[in-house]
C-alpha cells in the first residue's frame, strides 16, 4: 500500500492506499491506541478485489498531531475529505472499537458517502450505550492513572485488554508504541459522535465481536443487533476485542460474504 498524507489544518494525517478504481472502496479504521498496521490480515485480502484505505487516525501511528487544532472530532471531514480527494462517491467501512465509532459518525454526517459498515468490538453511538458509556468513563480514569506514573503499565494493560491471541499483542504493541503521553490530546471531542435515534440506521450493518471480548462488549453487540432488525451479527470463538486480528481467517471470510450481498 502507498504511503499517502492529507494536509488538515496544518495537520499530516498518514493513511494508506492500494488503489483500484475498477473496483468498490473498503476504508479500515483502527481501534484507540493501535494504528493501520491492525489490518495487516484484511489489506492483503481484500487488496484482492477491492480498493483499499486504511487511515492513522489523529495521535495514532504516523499521524502525530502538535498542539489542539486536530483532533478525533474531525475525523468525519478528514475521511470525506480524502474521498473527495481520490473521487471516491460512496464506501464500505469497517472499523474497530473506537473505529466503530468513527464510522457511524462518518455514516450519520454523510450517509450518501456510506455503502455499508462494519463494526467490530463495538457499540451505537445512537442507541442503548448509556451503560456502556459510563463503563467507558471508570476505564478512562484507569487509563490515565497508568498514563500519569508509567506509560509501559498503560500500554501492558490497554493490550491485555485489546487481544486474545499472541500475533495480536505482537502488531498492537508495535502501533501502540507510537501514542505518547501528549498523544492524549487528539481523545476529545468525541462526545459529539453520539446522538440518539431510534430510528434504525440506514445501511446494512454487519456486527461481529469476539467470544472472549469482554462480556459488556459482547451484550452490547447483542444489543444493538436486536435494535437494528437489518443487522447481521457474528460472534468468533478464538478472539478477543480486536477480533480482525486474534481471527483474521474467519474475520476476512466473513466480510467478504457480508459484502457480497450488498
Amino acid at each position: 500500500m502507498l504511503h499517502k498524507t492529507l494536509v488538515y489544518r496544518d495537520a499530516q494525517i498518514a493513511y494508506y492506499f492500494a488503489e483500484n478504481k475498477e473496483k468498490e472502496t473498503i476504508l479500515l479504521l483502527h481501534p484507540a491506541f493501535a494504528d493501520h498496521e491492525i489490518f495487516e490480515a484484511q489489506t492483503e485480502s481484500f487488496m484482492e478485489d477491492y480498493q483499499v484505505i486504511a487511515v492513522d487516525m489523529p495521535g495514532h501511528g504516523d499521524s502525530q498531531i502538535k498542539g489542539r487544532n486536530v483532533t478525533l472530532k474531525d475525523m468525519p471531514a478528514i475521511l470525506h475529505q480524502i474521498m473527495s480527494d481520490h473521487e471516491i462517491s460512496a464506501l464500505h467501512i469497517v472499523g474497530v472499537s473506537m473505529g466503530s465509532l468513527v464510522a457511524q459518525a462518518f455514516a450519520d454526517r454523510y450517509p450518501e458517502r456510506v455503502k455499508s459498515v462494519t463494526m467490530v468490538g463495538g457499540y451505537s453511538i445512537h442507541k442503548a450505550n448509556e451503560q456502556i458509556l459510563k463503563a467507558q468513563k471508570k476505564e478512562g480514569l484507569k487509563w490515565l492513572g497508568y498514563m500519569l506514573f508509567s506509560m509501559k503499565k498503560f500500554r501492558d494493560h490497554v493490550i491485555s485488554v485489546s487481544c486474545y491471541t499472541d500475533r495480536c499483542r505482537t502488531v498492537f504493541r508495535r502501533g501502540i508504541g507510537k501514542f505518547h503521553r501528549k498523544s492524549f490530546s487528539v481523545m476529545s471531542g468525541m462526545n459529539s459522535f453520539f446522538r440518539k435515534q431510534d430510528t434504525p440506521v440506514r445501511y446494512p450493518l454487519l456486527i461481529i465481536v469476539g467470544q472472549q471480548d469482554q462480556q459488556m462488549i459482547r451484550e452490547a453487540a447483542n444489543t444493538i443487533h436486536k435494535l437494528e432488525k437489518g443487522s447481521q451479527l457474528a460472534v468468533l470463538p478464538a478472539a478477543g476485542h480486536c477480533a480482525n486480528l486474534d481471527a483474521p481467517e474467519e474475520f476476512n471470510r466473513l466480510v467478504k460474504d457480508f459484502l457480497l450481498d450488498q
